[in-house]
């Protein structure tokens, strides 16, 4: 069962038997008039109703159909009338975070001991072999795959890289910038367990420094 759009204002409800009840309606002022409502009986007429209450922005529904009496309307001696009261859900139910605040909550949190080089680590060069877990924290935030693949500087691997393919086809590599020398990569493999699954202590880190950070 479900609310469909029968044409402009004209919304009906639907079930797997047709549909039960139908409305159109018109905005007046803060208002929404019921200028019109058809029903197969006054349960279909209240489900529809209620369903149009879900979704409506408005101070209050109005109509003249007694039927209304039956979903939860009000006369004043002259038309049926349904305030519309709301409340706010709790903030954890309703937060949300940007991909631009995400970036940099990661970025933030980056150190030497999330580094697979602390030794070599630097403020200066805070991406620098960050990627595997970077590429795990975002796929925690962001689901898709991760790619992995070989660096290549002078005709040699000298490393390997890991960065995020997003289910949409978008592909995110937050470290890239540690490449300073030229270095380009190999034909990428999907989600390389032997590169992105090391250093437990180092993801678990940066994890929670960026679920600190967001504020989850």
């Amino acid at each position: 069962m479900s609310l469909v759009e029968l044409g402009h204002r004209h919304l009906g409800w639907q079930t797997s038997d047709g549909v039960s009840a139908s409305v159109k309606l018109e905005r007046e002022g803060d208002d929404i008039v019921i200028v019109s409502i058809e029903y197969d009986d006054p349960a279909s007429a209240r489900k529809l109703v209620d369903a149009v209450v879900d979704v409506m922005t408005a101070r209050r529904i109005v109509g003249g159909d007694d039927v209304l009496k039956h979903c939860g309307f009000e006369s004043d001696g002259q038309r049926w009338i349904r305030a519309l009261t709301v409340e706010a859900a709790p903030d954890e139910l309703t937060r949300a975070v940007t991909l631009a605040q995400l970036e940099a909550s990661i970025r933030a949190a980056w150190s030497a001991e999330t580094s697979d080089g602390p030794e070599s680590w630097t403020p200066d060069h805070p991406a620098y072999q960050q990627c595997d877990v970077t590429s795990r924290v975002v796929r925690d935030y962001l689901g898709g795959e991760i790619l992995v693949a070989g660096v290549v500087l002078d005709g040699k691997r000298v490393d390997r890289h890991a960065w995020n393919r997003l289910a949409s086809g978008l592909v995110v590599d937050l470290t890239r910038e540690q490449f300073r020398d030229g270095e380009r990569l190999e034909e990428p493999v999907v989600n390389d367990v032997v590169r992105i699954d090391r250093n437990p202590e180092r993801y678990e880190l940066l994890a929670a420094r960026v679920r600190a950070k967001l504020g989850f």
